[in-house]
């Protein structure tokens, strides 16, 4: 089994402010960012009606949190984001040629396993079958 680890080293105290800036960042870039957006359209829109309310930063925010989660909840997993390393797949025809050859030696294996199962289940079977006929003799 194949495991691999990312593994992130903090030194110090300049290690944690920029973990904080990182965090930081994330979030203004994730989600104040286009809270800041949903907040000015939707204030944009209100003004062409009398009784509409305007919205503040945290209220952006929020629009922002419902339209991304009900796009997220609406695609069904066809939309993921993933993070990870993946090994890149070459055509190797080498290699492809030495999994063949393990599986048909495997499944020959098998086959042999298996016919002398079978070839010992008919022994007995005729071993049986003369010992029946002993007896009703």
């Amino acid at each position: 089994m194949n495991k691999k680890f990312n593994v992130i080293k903090i030194n110090g105290f300049k290690g944690i402010i920029l973990a904080i800036f990182c965090v930081g960042c994330l979030i203004s870039g994730f989600l104040i960012f286009p809270g800041w957006v949903c907040m000015h359209i939707w204030n944009y829109f209100a003004g062409f009606f009398m009784q509409a309310p305007l919205m503040s930063l945290l209220h952006g925010i929020m629009l922002w949190c419902i339209v991304a989660l009900s796009i997220y909840a609406i695609n069904k997993g066809d939309f993921a984001i993933s993070f990870g390393t993946a090994a890149t797949i070459s055509p190797n025809e080498e290699r492809i040629r030495e999994v063949f050859k393990k599986i048909n030696e495997h499944n020959a294996k098998n086959i042999s396993i298996a016919q002398k199962h079978l070839d010992d289940a008919e022994i007995e079977d005729k071993q049986q079958n003369e010992q029946d006929d002993k007896l009703l003799k």
